[in-house]
């Protein structure tokens, strides 16, 4: 070698390890109180869900689509106690702050009928219902050996940066495709299937905060967090709108007729509120460059 001759030397890039990252936004309390327990689950179900979205390049097609089928069935048996737990609650809480409306006694019976007798704000353990709890068992069971498994497949294992970068990108064109698609049909499906893509990408963004926080990624954490739950509530009163908007009317008196069809347009009337403030958050988030941004958003 002549001297002075350099000698190119190609540096792997360093491998990003997550495991603490996805314990920590993983992270299950088991709370007793039923009501929180069934939130925490589906809640847990779905960072899992983001996850194998997130990792898909890193795992086994086969374990991937096994584990979200797993998953997916778990978390769909708990999905109608969410939904009429919730309702009743949109509704408990519009009786309080409209007293001028007078609500038919067959709504509040029908929205009790939905939960299943079980008694909201009890511990699960004393559901009236063997059945419901026997479901809820069975889910928790899943979704817990689902975060145990995904825990142990990434374990010590390196993933190049770029390639997390590309996940990033990939996941914020969903977002922005699915938004822009909300926007055009103004339809609540196509709403629901934003919010489900929003959801999965601020999940997305929350493992790399917990993985390396900065002050700039906790600020767009946050914003997507805000536009998501702009999204659940109108996704909220639009459940509650159409499981009583075929209540039959001949049940209701005069005074209760008009009482509860102020209700409806109420509940739609907030609906489209909130998909309103997700919009304009969501253009204004957007816009700003998100694109561009990603790829600084951490370093290794």
């Amino acid at each position: 070698m002549e001297k002075g001759q350099s000698i190119k030397i190609k540096r792997a890039q360093p491998g990003i390890f997550w495991d603490k990252a996805a314990e920590k936004l993983l992270k299950w309390k088991n709370p007793t109180n039923f009501d929180d327990n069934i939130h925490d689950l589906r809640v847990l179900g779905k960072k899992l869900r983001a996850l194998y979205y997130f990792f898909k390049p890193f795992l086994d097609k086969n374990f991937v689509r096994k584990e979200k089928q797993k998953v997916k069935k778990a978390m769909s048996s708990l999905g109608n106690i969410r939904d009429s737990h919730v309702s009743t609650k949109i509704y408990s809480k519009i009786k309080q702050e409209y007293p001028q409306l007078i609500f038919p006694k067959i709504l509040e019976h029908f929205l009790g009928s939905q939960s299943h007798g079980l008694k909201q704000n009890q511990p699960y353990s004393n559901g009236k219902s063997p059945q419901i709890e026997k479901k809820h068992v069975k889910s928790m069971e899943i979704i817990l050996v689902a975060r145990e498994r995904l825990l142990k497949k990434i374990s010590g294992k390196p993933f190049e940066k770029q390639v997390i970068i590309e996940r990033l990108q990939d996941g914020l064109n969903a977002v922005v495709d699915s938004m822009i698609k909300a926007k055009n049909e103004s339809s609540a499906a196509s709403f629901h299937e934003w919010r489900i893509k929003t959801k999965r990408f601020y999940y997305q963004l929350s493992l790399c905060l917990h993985w390396k926080s900065s002050a700039e990624l906790e600020k767009i954490v946050k914003k997507f967090k805000q536009i998501e739950q702009f999204l659940g509530q109108a996704h909220d009163f639009h459940v509650l709108f159409s499981l009583i908007s075929n209540i039959d009317s001949k049940y209701l008196g005069d005074k209760e007729k008009k009482s509860f069809e102020e209700f409806l347009l109420l509940l739609n009337k907030f609906e489209l509120e909130n998909e309103k403030e997700a919009l304009e958050l969501a253009e204004k988030l957007i816009g700003s460059g998100l694109e561009e941004t990603i790829p600084t958003l951490f370093n290794p």
